[in-house]
This record gives structure tokens, C-alpha cells and sequence, in this order.
């Protein structure tokens, strides 16, 4: 991609902005947004969870000058974060963001305004072609301006277009200089502390180009991240935030022609030309990029979460990241990096490198792996010398991260701060993972609506940062995820099969892209239901689908399924499945060293993730799996499992957790 003058663009990933994710710092570790003062508050790597020695590699690959904020705090710079330099394509979000900061004022009716309303001269331009030309059109680089094409009808990232779109928006719409504009909407709100200037090269040196120091620019980057808020104030609206990342220039979009058109006269340019790049269909939303696929399925960055978006200029030069699901900012300026235009067809590219870079930054202490048909946590066999030696005893919490819209007394986040506290304890009798779900739970009660998902199979912010935080956690604890997709009487949530395959893919992406490697993936909770409306969650063949689609974007991921059926596998599914999920419900005792000894012929671990069984007779069942080399999975239904949702550690169940801390214990 080529940038405004030479070579870059500003490059983001998909973009759906996580509010205050926690992280394990101070106020962060419950959730509490974290923000600078006059100064950025600082912590080291290791306090902010994240590797010095990974840092260090990022800061001599790229060079330069650049930070890197986790949680709020500023944790690393190299070079000298406070000098100010041109950021060339990187700009354009920040363009857009006063754009939407000019509508929530009232100064335009809408995003889809006409421009020729403050610029009359684009009415008759063109034989009229350019009057249609929006706002929103200008921020996705789909004006046709100075093209042939008309509004919305190709793509050309066009610095031409960009030049109008900057000098409409403050001279006839704010009308104030630049600078004073984002001063009053930005810097003193955002409290930029180095020198900044939409002339980066002098008042009459195409105006609207700007410098900024990395440290601010990460600001910048934070408002986004903690959803358009700043401390007490929401600068940016939530709507304003979903419409700056979720507004994809349309994947099937063709690319422009490149052949000229009549312009304003004296048009400028900020530095390029009409037609730098082909990338941006389907990746392109108001000036940031997604990472999103393009029309043949190729994401922009392979290794980063889904929810990440960046700004670049210069093909990578000058960039902002935002990576919502670590909790990460990084800013970068005068580096040596300068090939994203290869990134979707080249995994080395420096882009890439950089992209693997910051995401293993974050550390990551237990990785969850089978060897022999047993489980393994770090490479060790789990309960070395105990009965359960090799097994994954399990509790099924489901509804740690339950949320229902439809019932606003409910607080989502305290509720997971509940479960989070006591983590420790569970973990102290034995349990070593935790089911989780991106839908679903059964609260008790019908009529609730809780998902992950959108109705295009996305991942939705708020959900996501609860789930991380659990998973996190337990990264923490030495404890495993079972992370589940689909869930009856929720897959209604899904307009259709193709969104089921991508909130498929966006799990797994999103598992990847946070470099997790303590969650194993169940695609759906008892696939076949009568709950199940999508035809794919209830046969053998869609399952089977969706976990080779599940391992194809995350090949290093052990993903399975359960049936409806208590304790069985279809030969298909164990055959295809890294393990065998089934639920003990209604098997009966004297039943189960028998089923697991049946479908441990298969070759595979066999773990239950859920049995209702309690008491004495939940810890008889327990030790029965256990005899048998099954892993066991408690299902308190009327403690954890109905609202009010009650997460008291080993106190759940006194009998249970005794025995398996029994079962546990060498």
C-alpha cells in the first residue's frame, strides 16, 4: 500500500472496540479503566504481563521511534517517544474521527450528508456526477472523485479525494483552522503533551499532513480502545465508535479504472495519487483498516486477533495498532518497516513479523496438549502420581460470563469479578479447567439472550473482554479453558449457515490472534438439540465441517463437539475430533466406567464437561471416571448454573470438591 506521497496507507484490523479490558495491573485486574495524566504512568513489561525480551526484538526490527501501552500504563519506548514527525497516512482516522465528532455536534446531519452541501462547486461538476458524493464516501475511499466512476461505485484510494475531504470538513464545516480544531476535539481533551500540528511541514506545505510524537498518537489509540471514552467523559459516542470500525467498504466492490476526471479547480493533493492500492474491499472502514478477509478469504493479519484495527502510513513506516483483546496500543514512527503491500500473500513480510511480535509480547504461562491420550499442562502430565494422573478434572461455569439484555438489573461484569476471586480455590481441589461458552447457559429461565455473536457470526466487544479475562486468568492459575461456540435456543442469534461458519472461524481466529494456548475449542453444545435451528448444528456432517474449519484457521487448536446424546460419540465425529466431549447427565453410576471404557477405543482422551450429578453421588461419579481414565466435569445446575449465579469456590459442594481434590492430590 502506498501512503500519502509514496507508500503507505493507514492498515487496521477488524474493529469491534473492547471497553476497559483487564488485564493483571492494579485497577485493571477488575476491570478499571486506566488512563494518563499529564504523564503517562508507567510500568514495566513484567508488571503489565507482557515479555521485555520479545519487546526489545519488536523495537530492533522496526527502528525508529516507538511505545507500547498495556492496560492503560506505558510500558516500553524506543528511540525518542516525544519527538514529533509527519505520520503520513496514519492520519486519516483522526480526519475521520473529527468527521464524527463534527456530526455528534450537530454541525452535519449524518455521515451520509452531501458534501456539495458545504462545497457547492461539486454540484454541477462532472455533468453532476461528484454532487452525490458523501461524507461517508470520502472516508472509505469510495468518492470517485477525480475518477470516473460515480459515488460508492469503486474503490481508489485517492490522496485527491483525501485533500477535499480534510479541507471541506475545516474550512466550511468547522470552520477554524485545523490545528485549532483538533486541539479543541482532541489534543487538549486526549492532553497530548509534545508538540503537534496538522502542517507538519510548514503552513503552506500541504496543510493537513500531521506530526505528532508516538506517545500522543497512542492516546489516540486509547480513546478507541476504551470505546470513544476518555476518564470521565464520552468523547466519542459507542454508536460513533461501531460506525468508525464496522463500516466495510463492500468486499464484492470493484477497484477504480484509474481513468481521470475533471476536478475542483486549484484541487491539491496531501501527497499521493487516486489509485495507490487494491487493498481495502472489505478491509476499509472510515480511513482505519480491519482485519477482516477480502473477497478470496485472506485476512489482513493471519496472526493477530480479528477485533484489531491500524493505522500505517508509508507502507508500515508510521502506524498506529489498537489490538482491543490484549488490551495493547503500540505506535511507531520513522521505522524501517515498509511492506504491507505484500502482507496478505507473504507471512514474512516485516508487517507480519511485527504483527507476531506484539501478539507473543503478551506472556502466556500454560499451554494446554494430548500426548499418549493423556493431558498434558506445559508438557507435563497433569496430577503426576495421583489417581486422575493424566486427566482434566473440570467444572462447567458457563454462566461466569452470562449476560442478558433483556435484563437490565443484571450487572455482566460484576458478576465475572465474582467468579474471577475465586479461581484460586477452585483450582486448589483439583480443577484444572473450566467450560465457558459464547452462548447459552440455560439461566434458569426462557426468553434470554446470551451471546457472543452477532447475527453475521462476529464477535461482540463486551463478551469478548469477559471471556478474556477468564481465560487470562486461568492462564494464570495453570488452569484450561473449554471454550464452547454454539448453544441451543441461541443459534437464532445467526442469520444464516454462512454466519455460523464465521463465528466459527472468528473463535477461532480470536484464539489464535490472543495467542492462548489454554483453551480447547467444543464447537457446539450438544449439537443436534430440538434448541438448534441452523441445520448445520444438527448433523453429523456440520459438525465435522466446522471443526476441520475450526483447525484450518487455527491448526495448532484441539477442537471437538458434544452430542445430545448422553455419553456418546458418532464414529465420524471421534474420528474427526483431537478429543471426545461427552455429558454424564443421565447416565446412570454403574454405566460410566463402561461408556468411557467404550469410547476410549477410539484412541482419544475422553472428557465429561458436564454432569448434574451432586453430593455424595457427584464425587461417586467422579471416582468412577477416574477408574475408568476419564476426565469428570461437575455441573452444579442450581448453584452456578441458574441466577442468581453463586460461585463460592469449594463451598459449591463440599463432597464434590473434597473428592477431587482427593482424586487430585499424589
Amino acid at each position: 500500500m502506498r501512503d500519502i506521497g509514496n507508500a503507505g496507507v493507514l492498515f487496521l484490523m477488524f474493529g469491534m472496540v473492547l471497553p476497559a479490558l483487564a488485564g493483571r495491573v492494579d485497577g485493571a485486574e477488575l476491570g478499571q479503566p486506566v488512563y494518563p495524566g499529564t504523564e503517562w504512568e508507567q510500568r514495566t513489561p513484567e508488571q503489565a504481563g507482557l515479555s521485555g525480551t520479545r519487546l526489545k526484538a519488536l523495537a530492533e526490527l522496526a527502528g525508529g521511534q516507538g511505545c507500547v501501552v498495556r492496560n492503560g500504563f506505558l510500558v516500553y519506548t524506543w528511540g525518542d517517544p516525544t519527538r514529533s514527525g509527519d505520520i503520513a497516512s496514519a492520519v486519516k482516522p483522526i480526519v475521520s474521527t473529527l468527521l464524527l465528532l463534527a456530526v455528534q455536534h450537530g454541525k452535519l446531519a449524518s455521515v451520509d450528508a452531501k458534501v456539495s452541501d458545504f462545497e457547492p462547486g461539486l454540484l454541477k461538476l462532472n455533468s453532476g456526477k461528484d454532487a452525490g458524493i458523501t461524507w461517508q464516501h470520502l472516508a472509505s475511499q469510495t468518492s470517485g472523485y477525480g475518477l470516473v466512476e460515480p459515488p460508492g461505485k469503486a474503490y481508489g484510494y485517492n490522496d485527491f479525494a483525501l485533500a477535499l475531504y480534510y479541507d471541506t470538513l475545516m474550512q466550511r464545516v468547522y470552520k477554524q483552522d485545523g490545528n485549532r480544531v483538533l486541539k479543541e476535539q482532541l489534543g487538549d481533551i486526549l492532553g497530548f503533551q509534545d508538540k503537534y500540528a496538522f502542517e507538519a511541514f510548514g503552513p503552506k506545505d500541504r496543510p493537513g499532513r500531521l506530526a505528532i510524537s508516538v506517545r500522543d498518537l497512542a492516546r489516540f489509540g486509547l480513546l478507541y480502545l476504551r470505546g470513544g471514552r476518555w476518564r470521565d467523559q464520552q468523547v466519542l459516542k459507542p454508536e460513533s465508535v461501531r460506525l468508525a470500525l464496522s463500516s466495510l467498504v463492500p468486499v464484492e466492490l470493484s477497484r477504480t479504472s484509474g481513468q481521470d476526471a475533471e476536478m475542483l479547480p486549484n484541487q491539491r493533493s496531501l501527497g499521493g495519487a487516486k489509485d495507490q492500492t487494491s487493498v481495502g474491499p472489505g478491509m476499509y472502514s472510515f480511513n482505519w483498516w480491519v482485519n477482516r478477509t477480502d473477497r478470496n478469504g485472506n485476512r489482513l493479519f493471519a496472526d493477530l486477533p480479528s477485533d484489531t484495527f491500524v493505522a500505517s502510513g508509508h507502507g508500515g513506516k508510521r502506524a498506529l495498532w489498537v489490538l482491543p483483546s490484549l488490551d495493547l496500543v503500540v505506535a511507531w514512527n520513522d521505522t524501517s518497516i515498509a511492506d504491507h503491500d505484500d502482507n496478505l500473500k507473504n507471512p514474512n513480510t516485516k508487517f507480519n513479523q511485527a504483527a507476531r511480535l506484539i501478539r507473543d509480547t503478551v506472556q502466556r504461562e500454560t499451554r494446554v496438549s494430548i500426548g499418549n491420550d493423556r493431558w498434558l499442562i506445559n508438557g507435563a502430565v497433569t496430577y503426576r502420581g495421583a489417581k486422575a494422573e493424566g486427566l482434566l478434572m473440570n467444572v462447567r461455569m458457563v454462566n461466569a460470563v452470562f449476560e442478558n439484555p433483556r435484563h437490565a438489573d443484571f450487572d455482566p461484569a460484576a458478576n465475572t469479578n465474582r467468579f474471577l476471586e475465586k479461581i484460586p480455590d477452585y483450582v486448589a481441589h483439583g480443577v484444572r479447567a473450566f467450560t465457558l461458552n459464547f452462548q447459552g447457559g440455560m439461566p434458569g429461565y426462557e426468553g434470554a439472550v446470551n451471546s457472543a455473536f452477532d447475527a453475521d457470526g462476529n464477535l461482540r466487544e463486551a463478551y469478548l473482554g469477559r471471556v478474556r479475562r477468564v481465560i487470562e486468568a486461568c492462564d494464570r492459575h495453570g488452569a484450561v479453558v473449554i471454550l464452547g461456540c454454539f448453544y441451543q435456543r441461541q443459534d437464532q442469534v445467526l442469520k444464516d449457515e454462512a454466519a455460523v461458519r464465521s463465528g466459527v472461524v472468528n473463535t477461532a481466529q480470536w484464539i489464535k490472534g490472543c495467542g492462548f494456548n489454554n483453551v480447547l475449542l467444543e464447537v457446539a453444545n450438544e449439537f443436534g438439540h430440538g434448541g438448534f435451528d441452523h441445520k448445520i448444528l444438527k448433523t453429523v456432517a456440520g459438525q465435522i465441517e466446522l471443526i476441520t474449519l475450526a483447525r484450518k484457521t487455527h491448526p495448532a487448536l484441539l477442537v471437538s463437539t458434544s452430542d445430545v446424546s448422553n455419553a456418546t460419540v458418532p464414529r465420524e465425529i471421534a474420528e474427526a475430533a483431537d478429543f471426545l466431549l461427552v455429558h454424564f447427565n443421565a447416565t446412570k453410576l454403574d454405566d460410566i466406567p463402561r461408556r468411557i471404557r467404550a469410547l476410549r477405543e477410539v484412541g482419544k482422551p475422553v472428557l465429561c464437561n458436564e454432569d448434574t450429578k451432586t453430593g455424595d453421588v457427584g464425587a461417586k461419579a467422579a471416582e468412577l471416571c477416574v477408574s475408568a481414565s476419564g476426565s469428570w466435569g461437575l455441573m452444579l445446575e442450581k448453584v452456578n448454573q441458574h441466577e442468581p449465579f453463586t460461585f463460592s469456590g469449594a463451598a459449591d459442594d463440599e463432597s464434590v470438591y473434597r473428592t477431587l481434590k482427593q482424586l487430585t492430590t499424589p
